[in-house]
């Protein structure tokens, strides 16, 4: 069923295929595109890759002030949606805003700064919202790691570098390969952040080739053009890895952290405030004045609270369907043998390529499958209503489709690190394959899907094509209405939801922190 609309996507990119469209966009901005695309998508990984490894290897490694507090304070950003935090930088910083007005008023300031509505403008805001991806999988790899394993490095005669370099590295690369994946995915795939900034990117270009130039054919071909750039760098990913495994060790033993001296400790923790100020602190500082400015804008509380039942009902329901699927199909790559084994790790690797496509793309790929099912089910059961589509199926349908790559990284990731030893002392004590899943990998991979289904949560909530296109007739969810609002230039009413948004998100990030560090034992 999830595989079916990406198959639809590509057979309709073939039959509906227009030469002179794509021959036009060939001669006049395709080149601009893909490296536009290219440079965001490259530059957003490496500044998230810095972030994220940098701050999950000190909240790990290192004892330090307001440790604790900051290692779920990091997580923050991914509860901001990145067209909340594009149009928030935007007011904040222009000509007319407030801390330009501030600062000719009180300092006399007769410059004017940057225009951030550009190209690196846009790689820095995403880096900063998006690293908590690669902090996510980077911590659970490196709370993961053997003091015995780094003990018989040093005995060998490596020093800290070689140990990082020669060992560490290798052991968290699945792990932080898993996060930089999704943020590459999530970047491709944007679309309210990079339109907004007038940056012609991949998404961008196919959204106005479908709306505004009317050429499904065209925009499908640059759908499934996209699809290939995401599956040629999974398969240099794959390629690289080789046959490589990481396992659990039998003499695993905690990696004690080292506590810092008072000056380090602080400078370590003013540095790893400088992610959650900018990615989270400022937005919503920037959110909360508009939102005082201009009190009587503020949309009623009913159907504020209507907005907000509707977005967490969606989070619910798609977070925990996504994630027991992807479990279920854990469990068959893992158990199955032969011909059954290929064909569930082959659709695995087809559905990670649903979080490149743009949501508006998805949903339309998934509409004459999902009108089809409904007129074979109307027929065998004599109705005369539609039971998915117009209806909140079609948008969790589509939520698993768009996200199943987020719950399956960090899944499969830690079922990796399952030693086969363990199901074979598992079977020969007679225990049948579901129990051994259950009682043996189901505890081993309490981090990675309480990770996972935190990670899908907060990107349903935040999820706006697919849902604007799918829901019901009423059903507006927080991000519907936070996009209605800012696209008319109504930024103080768009205030209040985008701030339900980010504060809902930041629920479960506070509870998940919570119990990963009570797993993880005192003073991590």
């Amino acid at each position: 069923m999830l595989v079916v609309p990406l198959a639809a996507l590509v057979i309709a990119a073939g039959l509906e295929l227009t030469w002179p469209t794509l021959a036009h966009l060939a001669g006049t901005i395709l080149v601009e595109t893909a490296v536009t695309s290219a440079l965001l998508a490259l530059g957003t990984v490496l500044g998230a890759v810095v972030i994220g490894v940098g701050a999950a290897w000190c909240v790990e490694r290192y004892v330090f002030p307001l440790r604790n507090v900051l290692a779920w304070l990091l997580i923050l950003p991914l509860a901001m949606p990145t067209y909340v935090i594009a149009w928030a930088y935007t007011d904040l910083l222009q000509f007319s805003g407030p801390v330009q007005l501030w600062l000719r008023r009180e300092w006399g300031y007769t410059g004017r700064f940057a225009d951030i509505r550009t190209l690196w403008g846009a790689i820095v805001l995403f880096s900063f919202v998006l690293y908590p991806y690669v902090y996510l999988m980077a911590r659970n790899a490196i709370a993961g790691l053997s003091l015995a394993t780094i003990e018989s490095a040093r005995a060998l005669g490596h020093g800290r570098l070689a140990v990082f370099s020669h060992v560490v590295r290798p052991l968290i690369g699945p792990g932080v390969v898993a996060g930089a994946m999704l943020v590459l995915m999530e970047t491709l795939a944007d679309i309210g952040a990079t339109f907004y900034f007038g940056l012609t990117t991949f998404s961008a270009m196919i959204y106005k080739t479908w709306f505004a130039i009317g050429d499904r054919g065209a925009a499908l071909v640059l759908a499934v053009a996209l699809l290939l750039v995401v599956s040629l760098v999974y398969v240099i990913d794959r390629r690289a890895r080789g046959r490589a495994r990481l396992t659990t060790s039998r003499t695993h033993r905690p990696w004690p952290p080292e506590r810092l001296d008072r000056r380090g400790g602080w400078l370590v923790t003013v540095v790893l405030a400088l992610p959650v100020l900018i990615g989270f602190v400022i937005p919503v500082i920037a959110l909360l004045w508009l939102l005082l400015r201009e009190p009587e804008m503020t949309p009623t509380l009913y159907r504020f609270g209507d907005w907000t039942w509707n977005s967490i009902r969606a989070g619910l329901i798609a977070a925990t369907a996504t994630v027991a699927f992807a479990l279920a199909l854990a469990w068959v790559v893992r158990f199955a043998e032969g011909g059954t084994r290929l064909v569930a790790r082959q659709t695995a690797g087809a559905l990670k390529f649903g979080y490149a496509v743009p949501g508006t793309v998805i949903a339309l790929a998934i509409l004459w499958p999902v009108a089809a099912a409904d007129r074979v089910i109307g027929e065998l059961l004599g109705l005369s209503t539609l039971l998915v589509t117009g209806t909140i199926t079609g948008v969790i349908y589509a939520c698993m489709l768009r996200f199943f790559a987020v719950a399956w990284g960090g899944i499969d990731a830690g079922m990796a690190a399952i030693t086969p030893n363990l199901d074979a002392a598992a079977r020969s004590l007679g225990s049948p394959r579901l129990a051994v899943f259950w009682r043996v990998h189901v505890p081993l991979l309490q981090r990675p899907v309480l990770v996972a289904w935190l990670l899908v949560l907060i990107d349903v909530m935040k999820e706006l094509p697919a849902t604007l296109m799918l829901r019901p007739f009423g059903f507006d969810t927080l991000a519907v209405i936070t996009q209605q609002l800012s696209a008319d230039e109504r930024l103080a009413e768009a205030a209040l939801p985008s701030l339900a948004i980010v504060a809902i998100g930041t629920v479960p990030v506070i509870v998940v922190s919570r119990l990963l560090r009570r797993e993880a034992g005192p003073g991590r």
